[in-house]
């Protein structure tokens, strides 16, 4: 069964308000969480491919740095068999992906093999106003579904995927060729700008741009009446022209999600207390639980824990007479970060027992002890809601009346006044 779903438009457009450098807790950018990727192939019908890319598992696990003529990047694109995989016209690929992506965002990337035109005199990299490709945008419908059976639809019409692969972040491209790197760019840090927004750039302004994340083609599940999905289907209606998947990217959750269930973005630590560390950057919340063995953690050491195994940045400010402030959050594709005299706006810190009802902490992340259940919630000052949101599965129908007049509720509701930039 398929069904076709109308997208809602608005959350894939993102305004970033990052402002000046990020300064990362423990002042070292961590290693990538590991990915959700596709991990299984269920179907495979080629079409018109070429006999030479009919190999579906080439679509399968993590993105391949090494492209064989160097790094992989939005210029030079993957092109053997071995990495990517054609679906021609007539054709369609069944993926299955290695962990649950909820439903509740902007949740799903797609990596293929765009190729921009280099209009650099040096061949360093540099995009033209298309930014044009020296190949065909792929193009596919595609579906999903959380049982294999039921399948959804995102649109009526194939969708295209414009927005080219980076992988290495610390090494050039120096005639046509880019060295391997030890720095690499997070596979499943969804992208969450256009095409577009890398036209008429160098590849040092490309890499600014995708902050962190390998870019991709990044799909809003929102519409979708199932808390999950566990696969993706891509089929190509005569006429369409040609798909080709590189890898599969998606921020899934580490707990199976049922309808109204919270979704858990990271589990961290080791230990038999767990707090969850809650971080609302107004459009979108992400929840996180962290494990520690004894009761002398703090709010910071929860945030330097999370950040130091997963993709969460913490931007943080010195004042002489306060000490640190936590200014900025990035994740998931969202960027908040304070100015120096917070006029931009600010990261509240509230305290809460169930994730529900929330208070202001009465000081700052680096005294604040965890306590075992406990919930510490950082709320962007420009969020249209009162306090932190604890992110939710697509709940039951019967309860999407009652979830909108909480919603309501809320936006009436006056935030209690929080610790000022929150010092940590």
């Amino acid at each position: 069964m398929v069904r076709v779903l109308s997208p809602r438009g608005d959350s894939a457009h993102v305004v970033k308000k990052f402002v000046g450098t990020l300064v990362l807790l423990g002042g070292a950018m961590p290693a990538a969480a590991s990915p959700v990727t596709a991990d299984q192939f269920s179907g495979y019908v080629p079409g018109n491919a070429r006999p030479d890319y009919q190999l579906p598992a080439s679509a399968l696990g993590n993105l391949n740095g090494d492209t064989g003529f160097g790094g992989l990047t939005p210029f030079n694109p993957a092109f053997s068999p071995n990495d990517i995989v054609i679906v021609g016209e007539g054709g369609s690929l069944t993926l299955h992906l290695s962990s649950n992506v909820p439903t509740n965002g902007v949740n799903l990337g797609v990596y293929v093999n765009d190729g921009y035109l280099d209009a650099s005199v040096l061949h360093t990299g540099l995009t033209d106003s298309g930014p044009s490709t020296f190949s065909a945008i792929p193009k596919a419908v595609v579906s999903v579904s959380q049982d294999g059976s039921n399948w959804y639809a995102l649109s009526q019409q194939p969708l295209s995927f414009p927005v080219a692969t980076n992988y290495y972040t610390d090494t050039a491209i120096t005639n046509r060729f880019q060295p391997l790197g030890t720095q690499h760019a997070s596979q499943s840090l969804p992208y969450l700008g256009t095409a577009q927004q890398l036209a008429n750039s160098t590849y040092e302004q490309i890499k600014t741009t995708l902050n962190g994340s390998a870019g991709g083609n990044w799909l809003d599940l929102s519409s979708v009446p199932v808390p999950a999905v566990n696969y993706v289907k891509f089929d190509v209606p005569v006429g369409a022209g040609r798909m080709v998947v590189d890898a599969i990217g998606a921020v899934g959750a580490t707990n199976t999600l049922t309808r109204g269930a919270t979704i858990l973005s990271e589990d961290v630590g080791t230990g038999t207390h767990t707090s969850d560390v809650v971080i609302d950057f107004g459009p979108h919340s992400y929840d996180f639980r962290v494990h520690f063995s004894t009761l002398n953690i703090t709010g910071e050491d929860a945030l330097k824990l999370i950040q130091s195994a997963s993709d969460l940045k913490v931007a943080l400010q010195h004042d002489p007479s306060f000490g640190d402030f936590v200014t900025g959050f990035s994740y998931g594709g969202y960027s908040l970060i304070s100015n120096a005299t917070f006029s931009n706006g600010y990261w509240g810190y509230d305290l809460s027992n169930d994730g529900l009802t929330w208070t202001s902490s009465g000081e700052g992340a680096s005294t604040r002890l965890l306590t075992d259940g406990s919930y510490d919630g950082w709320l962007w000052s420009g969020a249209d809601h009162a306090n932190p949101i604890l992110p939710v599965a697509t709940p039951e129908p019967s309860s999407l009346a009652a979830i909108a007049l909480l919603g309501v509720g809320l936006l009436r509701r006056r935030k209690n006044s929080p610790v000022f930039g929150s010092p940590t």
